[in-house]
Order: structure tokens, then C-alpha cells, then sequence
């Protein structure tokens, strides 16, 4: 399976940064025992080369996903894509957003369900679709309409339950993050959340079509051998759906960057953004530690946050978890 470990590396600037990458474990060669036949043993280690194989070949099957033109990559559902446009107009009416969703009674029961959590709420019950938009906004009706599409339309695989719904929990979260982060830094906060909740959308999507294909070729790859090749390609994966929905090219940018910031150029503070987000979102995800009151982290010095900043930011925790519990 793949790990993630820190890797050190300076920039052209000098500036050190760390950033996470992906390896593989060293391969272990147990020596035979005193005993044990040498066909056990043999038997063993061709096991792990079939393993190795699969792997192997599992990965390819993926990059001819990733190259094919004709792949068929999930879509938006068509009211969240007119509400989406709807709501990009600033002078748009909000009777039309309410007739919009009234078309849609799963979309509505969600967005009403994700509007009185803890994030949104402002402690006073939301019962309608009127009041929702009235309170809580374009921009935040916006990001509610493409939580419940990826939710709906991308992080649901059957055989990878348990790994997609880890992924959309640390995808909302780091969504959230990012989102605090932005603001203050005073950056655009509606990319900084789309970036936090695609950057890992390329996982469920490929976990799908290997799926697929390995119940279609009869494919002995085990599940393990789908969660290598989809860490391996996920980002291009999620650069391509992006580029699909037609969303701005800067989130491809950004997304392609997110463990090197350095290298997303004009967006790199963006970026930076998306890569102290995903470790915040997954520290505070991590039930068997408690959230650090301060954090040291590389991008810290490229966002120049100050101590009083990065407080403040890792303060939502709570409420951040909590709306992630009320939204997955």
C-alpha cells in the first residue's frame, strides 16, 4: 500500500519546504527458516510477485483511463448545473433559485439538512427553501449545490465504502480550511473551497472505473491493488473532472499543485492554501490525537500567517468536524 512521508526540498528562492509524497515500502525478504520447506517458502514469494503484477498492471489499466479521450467521467446532475449558473450572477432572482430546487426534492431535503448544521445556522431553524437562500446567501447556496453533487454523483463506489466516505469527510474538511485560510488572507474564498472539496475527487472516480473494469475482464486485482493505482493518479484524475465541469483553469492549477505549492506559479499562495488545509483537515480528523493549539507547518512562512492567525484558523476545528458530521 502506498504511505505518505515528508520530504524535504528547497526552492529557488532557498526557502526549505516540506511536502508529502507518495512511496511504496521497502519490499521485505524474510530468509527461510530452520525447517520450512522450500516450497512454502517459494510459494510465498510468488504470491507477492503475482501481487506486484496486478499492481502493475492495474495502473496501466488506470493511465488508459486517465489518457482516454472518450471516457465517460461523471457529471454534474442537470439542476445542480443550472443552479450553479443561476446563482454566478449576483443580480440573478431568488425565486428562480427556489423553483430550481423545487424541481429537485433530494437537493432540497439536502440543502435544508446541511443548512441548519452548525456551520451555517445562526441558531434559528431553517424550514424552507425562501428562507435558506434569504440567509445563508448565493455563495453559500453555491458551495451546499456542489457538496450535494460530488456527494451524490462522485463519492458513492459500492465495493469502496468505507475509503470514499474517509475521503469525502477529509475533503469537506479540508474544503472548510481552506476556506478559513482564504479569508484571512484575504483571497478568493469560494475557490479555496472548491479546491479543498475536489483536490481528492480523482480517488472515488477511479476506484469506479477500476471497479468496472475488474468486474468486466474478471480481474483477480484486489481491492488493495485498485487503492494503489488510484493514490498513484489521482490528482490528474481530479484535473481532468474539473476541466470537464468547466470550471475556471485556475483550480486545475492549483489542484496539480497541492504537494508543491511553489509550482502552481501566480496561484501559488492558493495553493499553499490547499496543502496547509489537507494537513489541517487531517489532524483534525484524526480521533486518537488532540488539534495542536499552534501548528508548524512550511506553508505557515509562504502565507505569512502569523501565530494569533493560525490560532484563530485551527479554532474551528469544532464546528468545522461538526458540519462535516452533519453533511457526509
Amino acid at each position: 500500500m502506498a504511505i505518505r512521508t515528508p520530504q524535504q526540498r528547497k526552492t529557488s528562492d532557498g526557502t526549505t519546504i516540506a511536502r508529502m509524497v507518495h512511496i511504496l515500502p521497502s519490499k521485505v525478504i524474510t530468509p527461510r527458516r530452520r525447517g520450512q520447506s522450500r516450497k512454502t517458502f517459494n510459494m510465498t514469494t510468488q504470491l507477492s510477485t503475482e501481487t506486484a503484477s496486478t499492481e502493475t498492471e492495474l495502473l496501466e489499466v488506470a493511465r488508459s483511463i486517465l489518457s482516454a479521450s472518450d471516457y465517460e467521467l461523471p457529471v454534474l446532475p442537470e439542476v445542480s448545473v443550472q443552479l450553479l449558473k443561476l446563482t454566478a450572477d449576483v443580480d440573478c432572482n431568488p425565486r428562480d433559485i427556489v423553483d430550481l430546487f423545487k424541481r429537485d426534492q433530494s437537493l432540497t431535503g439536502h440543502l435544508l439538512k446541511i443548512a441548519n448544521s452548525v456551520r451555517y445556522t445562526s441558531g434559528q431553524t431553517v424550514t424552507s427553501i425562501q428562507q435558506a437562500v434569504a440567509r445563508m446567501g448565493l455563495l453559500r447556496v453555491r458551495e451546499i449545490v456542489m457538496v450535494i453533487s460530488c456527494q451524490s454523483k462522485i463519492f458513492n463506489v459500492a465495493d469502496f465504502e468505507t475509503d470514499v466516505r474517509e475521503s469525502f469527510e477529509r475533503s469537506l474538511a479540508t474544503a472548510a480550511f481552506s476556506q478559513e485560510i482564504a479569508r484571512v488572507r484575504r483571497l478568493n474564498v469560494e475557490d479555496a473551497f472548491l479546491c479543498g472539496l475536489l483536490h481528492d475527487v480523482g480517488r472515488p472516480v477511479l476506484f469506479q472505473s477500476l471497479s468496472d473494469h475488474r468486474a468486466s475482464t474478471e480481474s483477480p486485482a484486489s481491492n488493495q491493488a485498485v487503492r494503489y493505482a488510484a493514490d498513484q493518479l489521482r490528482i490528474p484524475m481530479a484535473e481532468k473532472l474539473v476541466r470537464s465541469w468547466d470550471l475556471p483553469e485556475r483550480l486545475e492549477t492549483i489542484i496539480r499543485n497541492q504537494a508543491t505549492p511553489l509550482e502552481a506559479e501566480e496561484y501559488d499562495q492558493q495553493a499553499a492554501i490547499l496543502n496547509l488545509a489537507m494537513d489541517l483537515a487531517t489532524l483534525a480528523l484524526d480521533d486518537q490525537k488532540e488539534m495542536p493549539s499552534q501548528l508548524d507547518h512550511p506553508m505557515i512562512g509562504v502565507l505569512n500567517l502569523y501565530p494569533e492567525d493560525v490560532g484563530n484558523i485551527i479554532s474551528q476545528h469544532t464546528t468545522i468536524l461538526e458540519w462535516v458530521g452533519a453533511t457526509a
